[in-house]
């Protein structure tokens, strides 16, 4: 709605500028010129030589003015008596302040006059209470608001609370010594135009010196109503001040002054035509892109009374743009999505207003822009191709005055940040700075930005072959050695009316918002804003060898976490494993500042050529082969993770950016490795062992004073994905590694639990059965040598081969493993087998024929009996004695070794399978707890 209301106000004024009854006779009035130079000084001032002829309790002071450049303070008004009671107005870009002396007042106002534009202004006073102000038609209040003056100047507020050349004791408005006087203007004191008084038309300070226009400067003795005040600042009357009348006045004016006569409408222009001719023919596409890096578009009339507006002016420039009724300037109009459907380029919505000539528009799919023709076509619209072969003068609708900021200037005392498009010089756009330059078209077709103040001082736009306008980035030469360059070397300067901390400027001056700069997708009509990515802002004299200081003086601490992926292998034989790990390390470094940084941490990337800029921390894998270390290469990631809220806009930098301090923001680098790592694998209770292994990992360049090695969390994570054939991984634990060396390291212990199915079934069973059938030949015949014997020795041989093949294929140690002895006592088991069964056959005798036939038979009535003699027989009545069996002997050896050997076996097996169980059960029971609730560095 305000911008609707200054457009209408304008247009307005415009239309009764070109109207013929006030062009014939338009009525003029004196215009003050202060400052003619620029330059500060004393010499520019307009004194008034009249008095005021009596005591005044109430006043009213009305004028207009144009300032051209700011200074600290600027002052327009300065009263003084014999007492040095003051009255003044002050306007710089803090706002607009009174003072009264006499009344101990000074008012403080927020309203920002703007550079090269009049503004009109009444401030009414009377003792015992607080001075009002109206600016451009409207009363100013606290908080003040103004609804018909310059609303938005680049996006953000015109009135800027950086500003470095305010001068402290100007800034802070203290309150000023109380009086009890009912007088504000006593008879015999002095008005001065221009400058401050610091006594009676004497004393004045350069610093506080008004450069620019004043015109209609009254004084009535007395309080003016709002609505004449009202009608005074918006131009709808000129009024006659009764002490100092501004028809009447007469003024001495110092040396770099001067007073000249112009049109009071232009004086009471206080509402700028929303409107710039570029009078440079250019073609359609870098037409509109000109009016967007200015922050407008290409201007199309919205209905009848705004085409008048804007053929007038089109029609000013024609001795230029146009011979012979051709075309005046390009419309921001175009039908080439869809045939005969006229839409804004800027935005797509369809054209609510036409105004085609007849026959127009005739060029179907080949004219698919529009101009507005002179002369004979007065003002009409044709159809036009959009082809780059076709340039027409540029019209921009443009939120006026157009205020720009130079950005990349390191030094304000010698060249402004910010200036106004004020009009045109050599036919191409003047830039007033604020203070102390401009920059101009020279007369040899080069643009300079000049500093008024010093001669010789200036730098000159390089020729990129883009548009010839310095809006947008471009290279400047210095006539001297400037921001830490020598004369004449290349810098980058940008010129631009993109919104402060919200947008970004392309090169060719168009505006994105900030957050679009660096995300992947190109914006920019010239794909600028995927240009210089790089995250990591380095301070000078960074070196990258140096660990960054802590946070709180002590070693910074860099957090390290695992994910171990896989075990590739785990070779026990030759003492070895292999992993696949995943390395992350987190840290900060609070001399570093990052750039573009985005919430989602993926897009944080630092590329690995500006990480050897930066330091990286190297761990080595400490118990690993061939001394491996942490490196930094392309198989790197390395991101930000942004926690802080970014810096405040540095003008100084040419390319606006989001800067993040390293001190809030944590670097996080994460590279795949895969180790060998050695381990002292201890096979005494094999298959049955449980190993633990070791990973260690240690800061070997920087001691603990100054960097320490810290885990995140529980600093380690198994994946547990693998299907390993001998080992099953129990736990895995990290902690923190004890040296007698100063430097600062973690430990990561691993369970191994050797997987012993594949040895049972493969040794322990088959061994088992085989001694279970050497134990078997005691059930053979006793007196079988031949079939025991050779069954005997046939498991023996078996068991010693078995033991052999295994042999090879377990680790050679100075120590028995428990499966030797597993084999050692199944062998011994199987050998005093062998040596029973021969005892027993050494103990067997053969004899007589009968003796085989015993040996063939167990009966009794077998067995040879012994004939008495008969007188034995008859003298005893007892029982006949039963001869020794012949083979007592080594039946007795059999029977006795078979119970030794057996019952000595099952409790060998007995033992040996409870150590071997005992130790599983043991192994199975320790914990590996990982403490995750130990958190340390940014959460994810």
């Amino acid at each position: 709605m305000k911008t609707s209301r200054v457009l209408v106000v304008a247009m307005v004024s415009l239309i009764w500028h070109v109207s013929g009854g006030v062009a014939e006779d338009p009525e003029v009035s004196r215009v003050m010129v202060l400052q003619e130079s620029l330059v500060p000084n004393t010499r520019s001032f307009a004194r008034w030589e009249g008095t005021v002829s009596q005591p005044l309790a109430s006043l009213t002071l009305c004028y207009r003015l144009k300032i051209y450049h700011y200074r600290p303070e600027v002052t327009l008004f300065s009263y003084i008596n014999n007492k040095s009671e003051k009255i003044r107005t002050d306007h710089n870009r803090r706002g607009m302040q009174v003072l009264v002396a006499s009344q101990g007042q000074r008012l403080n106002t927020d309203i920002v006059t703007p550079l090269m534009t009049w503004a009109a202004f009444c401030i009414a006073l009377s003792t015992g209470t607080q001075p009002e102000v109206f600016f451009n038609g409207e009363k100013w209040q606290e908080q003040y608001v103004c609804t018909r003056c310059l609303t938005v100047q680049n996006g953000e507020s015109h009135r800027d609370e950086d500003e470095d050349d305010v001068r402290p004791e100007e800034a802070i408005f203290d309150s000023v010594a109380s009086s009890t006087s009912t007088v504000l203007m006593e008879p015999g004191g002095t008005i001065v135009l221009g400058q401050d008084q610091d006594a009676p038309a004497d004393a004045y300070d350069a610093t506080q010196s008004f450069s620019g226009a004043v015109t209609d400067v009254n004084v009535w003795s007395r309080q003016l109503s709002d609505q004449e005040m009202m009608n005074i600042t918006s131009c709808r009357t000129r009024g006659h001040g009764d002490v100092l009348d501004w028809n009447t006045a007469v003024f001495e004016i110092g040396d770099d002054s001067s007073q000249r006569e112009e049109p009071v409408n232009e004086t009471c222009d206080i509402f700028p035509q929303p409107y710039f001719m570029f009078q440079d023919k250019l073609q359609f596409s870098s037409a509109a892109r000109l009016c967007k890096a200015f922050g407008g578009e290409l201007a199309t009339p919205m209905d009848a009374a705004e085409q008048e507006v804007v053929y007038s002016l089109a029609q000013r420039s024609s001795h230029v743009c146009t011979q012979g009724g051709g075309a005046l300037m390009w419309l921001g109009i175009t039908d080439e999505d869809t045939e005969g459907s006229w839409r804004y380029f800027n935005n797509q919505e369809p054209v609510q207003y036409l105004n085609w000539a007849q026959g127009q528009p005739n060029g179907q799919r080949i004219e698919n822009c529009a101009v507005i023709k002179g002369e004979t076509f007065q003002g009409r619209w044709v159809d036009q191709s959009c082809r780059k072969s076709f340039k027409v003068c540029t019209l921009c609708r443009v939120p006026m005055p157009v205020f720009l900021r130079f950005r990349g200037i390191c030094d304000s005392t010698l060249y402004d940040d910010r200036f106004v498009l004020e009009g045109t010089k050599n036919q191409k756009p003047y830039f007033r700075g604020y203070y102390r330059s401009h920059i101009y078209y020279t007369d040899d077709n080069r643009w300079r930005l000049q500093n008024i103040m010093v001669n010789d001082t200036y730098a000159q736009m390089e020729d990129d072959g883009s548009l010839d306008f310095p809006v947008g980035r471009h290279l400047w030469k210095f006539s001297h050695g400037f921001c830490g360059e020598k004369k004449r070397v290349p810098q980058s300067l940008t010129l631009t009316q993109c919104a402060k901390n919200e947008e970004f400027t392309c090169d060719d001056g168009t505006c994105i918002h900030i957050n679009q700069v660096c995300d992947r997708r190109v914006q920019c009509p010239d794909m600028s804003d995927e240009l210089d990515c790089s995250t990591v802002v380095r301070p000078k004299g960074y070196q990258p060898t140096l660990p960054p200081p802590s946070i709180v003086n002590t070693a910074l601490p860099v957090y390290l976490n695992l994910t171990l992926s896989s075990f590739a292998s785990i070779d026990a034989i030759n003492n070895r494993f292999t992993v696949e790990l995943l390395v992350r390390m987190i840290w900060k470094d609070q001399r570093l500042q990052f750039k573009h940084l985005r919430s989602d941490r993926q897009l944080n990337i630092i590329l690995p050529t500006e990480a050897e800029n930066i330091w990286v921390p190297i761990v080595d894998f400490l118990n690993a082969e061939n001394n491996q270390h942490t490196v930094v290469d392309a198989d790197c990631k390395i991101t930000i993770k942004r926690l802080g809220e970014p810096l405040g806009d540095n003008i100084e930098n040419s390319k606006e950016a989001r800067i993040y301090q390293g001190l809030e923001n944590y670097i996080r680098i994460s590279r795949k490795y895969t180790i060998v790592f050695q381990c002292s694998f201890d096979f005494f209770y094999y298959p049955f062992n449980t190993d633990y292994c070791s990973m260690i990992f240690r800061i070997n360049k920087n001691t603990h004073n100054y960097v320490t090695l810290e885990r995140y969390g529980g600093g380690i994570r198994y994946e547990a994905r693998d299907n390993l054939a001998e080992y099953a991984i129990g736990g895995i634990r990290m902690s923190r590694l004890v040296t007698e060396e100063p430097y600062s390291g973690l430990e990561t212990l691993i369970q191994m639990k050797h997987l012993y199915t594949t040895q049972m079934v493969t040794i322990f069973i088959p061994t088992t059965l085989i001694n279970i059938i050497s134990f078997t030949t005691f059930l053979f015949k006793w007196f079988d040598f031949q079939n025991r014997i050779m069954v005997s020795l046939t498991a023996l041989l078996v068991l010693s081969t078995l033991f052999s093949q295994i042999s090879d294929t377990l680790p050679k140690t100075s120590y028995f493993k428990l499966i030797d002895v597993w084999f050692f006592i199944s062998i011994v088991f199987a050998f005093l087998t062998i040596i029973t069964h021969t005892i027993v056959e050494f103990n067997h005798h053969y004899g007589s024929s009968t003796d085989l036939s015993f040996s063939k038979s167990s009966s009794p009535s077998s067995f040879p009996m012994k004939v008495l003699p008969a007188s034995d027989a008859s003298g005893s009545r007892g029982p006949p004695i039963k001869p020794k069996h012949p083979h007592a002997r080594p039946m007795f050896i059999n029977k006795v070794a078979y119970i030794m050997i057996m019952t000595t076996y099952v409790l060998f097996f007995c033992v040996f399978w409870g150590v071997a169980f005992t130790k599983v059960v043991e192994e199975n029971g320790k914990k590996f707890d990982i403490q995750d609730s130990e958190v340390t560095g940014y959460p994810e």
